[in-house]
């Protein structure tokens, strides 16, 4: 009785925070749960199958293609807003008590915590590589609090392509092993296991070490948009990485024992997440959104971006939840704006104007997003932004 108080309580302080237009009521309602019934989530967790989703990149597109796949049978409770912290996590729980299932993604660091919290019935573990290094720091030490976080009570789906991912995962009792061919990793000079320099071969296929660690022989592989030879996968969210992430969703429909054609048009249903790949107008300039905020996320897009309009409105901050650290600017490759209207705004506007200039990249700087919004005109443009521009502006 007393957690249903909190519960409605929190829902009423959430409602409040809208009415007054003091964000979505998430992170109030979860921070309320937390503070008044700190095993809120152990309790609203045991009844439910849970999945949890994590990793550097995809984190909310996985969990929204998994919750709607297994929508199609299930009820289920989810963090569609993105909170993907302990007060965003106990929200999503709390907003739905008596969901059948609970796909929640999960920070990198939060992870750990909600395994131990959630006892999920499968985790998936999407990459791991460089993002806001002031707080996540290097990408080993968060692989390695993956692997101790894991036991031989969990299962994982866990992509081969990444040697993080795969030295975390194999700590799991049952490990689903996913490949989408990709090849190399920025980050994985060296062996997450012994840290000796890692042996890539087969022009970045396949890579072992001499201590053993070596890339697993994959359960499912993803070859374009055909899964395991026979089922092709339905996306409505252009690129290969949403193709990998409708995939995951895909097999994890499978673990449910979901109707796979009912799963896959639900998969297919979803045109964007959280305002990422959605249209938006300001002014007179329809804007396609696009988020990305670390290399292997920038890389995607402009691969993405490439296939798009000319025009194309960078905006890149440096705030907490962008991460304060832009160093990484100077591994993206942004030649595939060679060509292009480009203008650039945003705190680090200099940083990135700097780092355009080296690889030849004419461009314009204009200080106020909204003015360099406005630059356009009547035209089609992406609008690639990190974290806070992205949606400050999305929400504009």
């Amino acid at each position: 009785m007393y957690l249903k108080i909190v519960l409605l309580k929190a829902r009423a302080l959430g409602a409040l925070s809208r009415i007054l237009r003091q964000g979505n009521g998430v992170m109030v309602a979860g921070r309320f749960i937390l503070k008044f019934a700190p095993n809120a989530v152990e309790k609203l967790a045991e009844n439910k199958r849970v999945v949890l989703i994590s990793g550097t990149n995809g984190k909310s597109t996985t969990a929204k293609l998994i919750a709607e796949a297994l929508g199609t049978k299930y009820s289920v409770a989810h963090n569609k807003t993105g909170a993907n912290l302990f007060a965003g996590v106990a929200q999503a729980l709390g907003a739905n008590p008596n969901a059948e299932v609970a796909v929640l993604e999960v920070d990198e660091l939060v992870l750990p915590w909600a395994i131990e919290k959630t006892r999920p019935e499968l985790i998936v573990l999407l990459n791991l590589g460089r993002d806001q290094l002031d707080r996540l720091s290097e990408v080993r030490i968060v692989s390695s609090k993956w692997r101790n976080a894991l036991t031989a009570k969990d299962k994982v789906l866990a992509s081969t392509d990444d040697p993080f991912v795969v030295h975390a995962a194999s700590a799991a009792g049952k490990k689903i092993w996913f490949s989408a061919q990709d090849k190399g990793h920025i980050d994985a000079a060296t062996c997450p296991s012994c840290g000796a320099l890692l042996n890539w071969q087969d022009d970045g296929a396949n890579y072992s070490c001499s201590c053993g660690f070596k890339k697993p022989d994959a359960n499912w592989n993803l070859i374009g948009e055909i899964l395991n030879g026979q089922f092709k996968v339905n996306s409505s969210i252009p690129g290969r990485a949403a193709m990998q992430n409708a995939a995951r969703a895909f097999i994890v429909a499978n673990e449910f024992g979901i109707d796979l054609e009912s799963a896959n048009q639900a998969i297919g249903s979803v045109k964007d997440v959280d305002g990422r790949f959605a249209k938006k107008r300001i002014g007179q300039t329809e804007f396609r959104l696009l988020l990305s905020k670390n290399p292997a996320s920038w890389r995607e897009t402009l691969e993405t971006s490439a296939k798009g309009p000319k025009d194309v409105l960078l905006v890149i901050n440096a705030n907490t939840q962008d991460g304060k650290d832009t160093s990484w600017l100077w591994d993206v490759d942004f030649k595939p704006l060679k060509g292009r209207n480009v203008i650039v705004s945003g705190d680090r506007r200099i940083d990135v104007s700097a780092r355009l200039t080296v690889d030849g990249i004419s461009h314009k700087v204009v200080a106020s997003e909204v003015e360099a919004a406005a630059n356009f005109g009547a035209v089609e443009a992406d609008l690639i932004a990190s974290y806070t521009a992205f949606h400050r502006l999305a929400n504009k």
